[in-house]
């Protein structure tokens, strides 16, 4: 039975495997930028170029929750899951035509107590992040809202009350702004434990999506991701797509 307030899970136990897990592109911003000591950019011309490799091989990409619908029902074939993390404004100014141009879908994780405000948990240029209503933008588009935390902090090795205000209130937050149940989460710098993985669940989150995920800790509450970066021409994406399994069977456990 599902708790008041608890999104539940469109997979069933078990449903979702290292044969099965599907592919989710990981953006952050999408400009040209001079600076990017992180890596985090994607310039527009590279964007319209890594969805038209989708589109080529007749990919679409979707939000991870109509992904993970699709699962749910053996309809994922060829859909793939695209992210945003942290909510910059060029999601909505350079990222979002494109998407709309080619019938797109994706999902883009908010940091709820940040809006407005800038990257400065980034060592490197700051760069705006959406407010409230550019939020509210972005899912009148049909983009989905999910939480990327209160603030954008570590979330391993938080205590239970820290984990709680960074992962239920942020989810609370963002519903009230938008007036909707918010589905899904992802994991600051993808750090994560099992305390962590908890805390997503009680929250009522119906899925969260990491980056580097141990093989046994695949599943709604930790789905790996896949970073697109600017570097990604048509032969990265190929590969990518190719091998994106092996490499995620290949990955560590990390603490």
């Amino acid at each position: 039975m599902t708790a008041p307030g608890m999104t539940r899970s469109p997979l069933r136990a078990g449903q979702l495997s290292l044969r099965n897990v599907p592919m989710i592109l990981m953006y952050h911003g999408i400009a040209d930028v001079a600076d990017d000591p992180n890596q985090l950019c994607v310039s527009p011309r590279r964007f319209a170029e890594q969805l038209a490799w989708l589109d080529r091989r007749g990919l679409q990409g979707v939000g991870v929750g109509v992904l993970l619908d699709a699962i749910s029902t053996g309809r994922q074939r060829r859909l793939v899951g695209i992210t945003f993390d942290d909510g910059y404004t060029n999601v909505l100014e350079a990222a979002l035509p494109e998407l709309q141009r080619r019938g797109f879908g994706a999902t883009a994780f908010i940091i709820s107590d940040r809006l407005s405000g800038t990257n400065e948990w980034d060592e490197g240029p700051a760069w705006p992040l959406l407010g409230a209503d550019g939020v509210r933008e972005l899912a009148a588009a049909g983009i989905e809202i999910g939480s990327h935390s209160a603030t954008h902090i570590r979330l391993a090795g938080l205590a239970t009350d820290q984990l709680t205000a960074e992962v239920a209130a942020s989810r609370a937050s963002l519903a009230a702004l938008l007036g909707a149940e918010v589905r899904g989460f992802a994991y600051p710098y993808g750090s994560m434990d099992a305390a962590a993985r908890r805390a997503v669940r009680k929250a009522g989150y119906a899925y969260a999506c990491a980056v580097q995920t141990p093989v046994a800790d695949i599943g709604p509450m930790a789905l790996p991701r896949i970073y697109a970066g600017q570097r990604d021409g048509a032969a990265r994406m190929a590969v990518k797509r190719l091998l994106y399994r092996r490499r995620i069977a290949a990955r560590r456990s990390r603490p």
